[in-house]
């Protein structure tokens, strides 16, 4: 009887590398850079503005006093988005830098490229003393613009002291942004706004915050949490839009 010679292969090995042949990594795209400070184009036309405050990126429409305070999640394939504290993308950055803004108007977004620098950013400050006029002007504009009436209050006093000036700065935004998210509301399909409140109250708190009860909207401002303290336009117009 014949013997069958069975030969076992050896396994095989494992490849070693040495530190000059590391082993092959998968390559992530880099995370889009920060669009730059300045002016920007978009349609042919000049639409916005980016500042850059320490960590804090900044964005206000040319013709609007109202700045917004992003927040950036990372987007696929390198990119990054850029979105309001109502959570509505304000702005994409694609891996290779290109920027596309996205308005209620332009919800599919529209190519945006800087054009020059910007330096005007901030609106100018409202005085301790200018604070109350400045109330009754927002009232007066929403009654020739939207033909309804809205008051605002507030610790008027306490905002006058020269130690409030932070959150006297907050509040004035509070009342700005409240007078614009009125508009928003009022001018969309969505009208009986005039029915809901006639009455804007600016207070300070630890969180930002809106509450509409029985007629008044109140507003919370938060000094500790620096300028972004205090809700924005597009959030104050939700809670509108969400009682109608």
């Amino acid at each position: 009887m014949l013997g069958l010679a069975v030969t076992l292969a050896a396994p095989l090995a494992t490849p070693a590398f040495t530190a000059e042949e590391a082993p092959p990594r998968l390559l992530l795209p880099p995370v889009a850079p920060m669009p730059a400070d300045g002016r920007y184009l978009a349609a042919d036309r000049l639409r916005f503005m980016i500042d850059h405050d320490e960590d804090q990126i900044r964005l206000r429409f040319i013709g609007s006093d109202e700045v917004f305070y992003l927040s950036s999640e990372p987007a696929p394939l390198g990119g990054r988005v850029l979105k309001y504290d109502s959570g509505d993308v304000a702005l994409q950055v694609a891996g290779w830098g290109g920027v596309t803004l996205y308005t209620a108007e332009e919800k599919e977004g529209i190519p945006a490229e800087r054009a020059d620098d910007a330096d005007d950013f901030d609106p100018k400050p409202v005085a301790a003393k200018d604070l109350k006029a400045f109330a009754a002007k927002l009232a007066q504009s929403i009654v020739a613009d939207l033909d309804f009436a809205v008051g605002f209050a507030a610790d008027w006093d306490r905002l006058a002291l020269a130690s409030a000036e932070k959150a006297r700065a907050l509040a004035v935004d509070s009342m700005r942004n409240a007078a614009y998210a009125v508009a928003l509301v009022a001018k969309s399909p969505k009208r009986g706004i005039a029915d809901k409140f006639h009455l804007v109250r600016v207070v300070e708190a630890a969180q930002p915050g809106l509450k509409l009860q029985e007629g008044t909207l109140t507003v919370a401002y938060a000094p500790q949490l620096g300028p972004q303290g205090r809700p924005s336009s597009l959030a104050i117009a939700r809670v509108l839009e969400a009682a109608l």
